[in-house]
């Protein structure tokens, strides 16, 4: 399994949402100490059945009390506790396309992020242009994480007129936001055909790009496909930054890299600032590697199930400790800890040694917060609280 793997032109598909977004990130905190890892009950208390596509990673992002959670023409949020539904979000224009089955169209998961001082969960909706300039236009969402309300809406025409004309299905998804843009892509039929940079204090659109498909945001940059090579481009002007050597047939994000697997096989780690190349130190990655973040605890780690793992410091890029025997499943990272799965039992990691900390977690979440876990099986959505 991966997360937020795209293959060149292709959205964000079942090898995962974004996990860096949905909720792996613990806020605050400097690296270093780290308070007891959060376990969870091993019974679910709440599960969305039929939501997602089968192997993929739950659309959702946690927000203390609050799951926020994307299907095709609606972002739904629940309570964290008990699962109870508390809000639906639906977009203000006709969705493009009706009763498309959330299992077999993927929707990115909602960003997170601080917005004017609060914070504030973003999601996107194709919907029924107004005018017949454009195939769909493109509308914004901005909810309170707090509350669940709708703070604002922007509604405007794709920003490119794509010679694409979607037949089942077209997605918006919000990347990421970086020094007030937020970083915004448009796929029809699981294709990206735009990506552009909305200003999220005028809510115009800066700039937009045809062939730039973004994957990972940071440092003022969005890096990602390029029109050859992996490439980074400015989030406030859309101008490259930077280009790769590598000709990439899977991006996924990994912290403040991108994991880059190129056309000769081989798979490495790009910095989404100016592109340079980690040296990993021996340790070895591959296209099955997928990648996790925790903010607290400045870690990224890197795994490919029952094979090996690497971790590194997130300023540094040293490596921290690895693995050439790993065992387990990489799940959610949440303020220092790193779940695991083996076979039916879960364990939590200290992110910065490798070492067990919990041995038995009840669960072990892909998307982690101190209220409740998100996991998935086959379809469907569970969520698990915390005791």
């Amino acid at each position: 399994m991966g997360i937020a793997a795209v293959s060149r032109r292709g959205a964000v598909g079942v090898m995962g949402a974004a996990l860096l977004v949905a909720g792996c990130s613990g806020d605050g905190g400097g690296a270093g100490a780290t308070g007891d890892p959060v376990v969870f009950d091993a019974t679910p208390t709440y599960a969305m059945t039929d939501v997602s596509p089968e192997g993929s990673w739950p659309a959702a992002v946690l927000h203390e009390d609050r799951v926020f959670r994307s299907e095709p023409g609606v972002l739904v949020v629940h309570d964290a506790d008990d699962g109870e539904e508390i809000a639906r979000v639906e977009p203000e224009g006709e969705p493009l396309f009706d009763s498309v089955d959330p299992t077999e169209h993927y929707r990115a998961t909602p960003a997170l992020a601080d917005v004017e001082g609060e914070p504030t969960v973003l999601v996107g909706f194709a919907v029924e242009a107004e005018s017949g300039a454009t195939q769909l236009d493109v509308e914004i969402v901005a909810v309170d994480a707090a509350t669940a309300e709708v703070r604002w809406r922007a509604t405007f025409p794709e920003p490119a007129a794509s010679p694409v004309v979607p037949q089942k299905d077209a997605a918006v998804g919000v990347n990421g936001v970086e020094r007030g843009v937020a970083v915004v892509s448009v796929s029809h039929d699981a294709a990206t055909q735009v990506t552009f940079g909305l200003s999220l204090a005028t809510r115009e659109v800066l700039w937009e790009d045809e062939e730039l498909s973004a994957v990972g945001i940071g440092s003022g940059v969005a890096a990602g496909f390029g029109p050859d090579t992996a490439a980074g481009f400015d989030v406030e002007t859309g101008e490259q930054v930077w280009k790769s050597d590598v000709d990439p047939t899977r991006i996924g994000r990994a912290g403040p890299w991108i994991l880059v697997t190129g056309e000769d096989g081989e798979t490495r780690l790009l910095a989404i600032a100016d592109g340079a190349e980690v040296d990993l130190d021996g340790a070895a990655l591959t296209e099955e590697t997928f990648c996790g973040a925790d903010d607290h605890a400045a870690v990224v780690v890197c795994a490919e199930d029952d094979s090996s793992v690497v971790a590194l410091d997130a300023g540094s890029g040293e490596v921290l400790w690895s693995d050439d025997d790993w065992r387990g499943e990489l799940k959610g990272m949440w303020r220092g800890a790193v779940y695991v799965r083996h076979g039916d039992s879960a364990v939590a990691l200290d992110a910065r040694t490798g070492e067990v900390v919990v041995d038995d977690t009840g669960v072990a979440p892909m998307i982690v917060g101190d209220r409740a876990g998100l996991d998935q099986r086959g379809t469907d959505v569970q969520l698990y609280p915390v005791p």
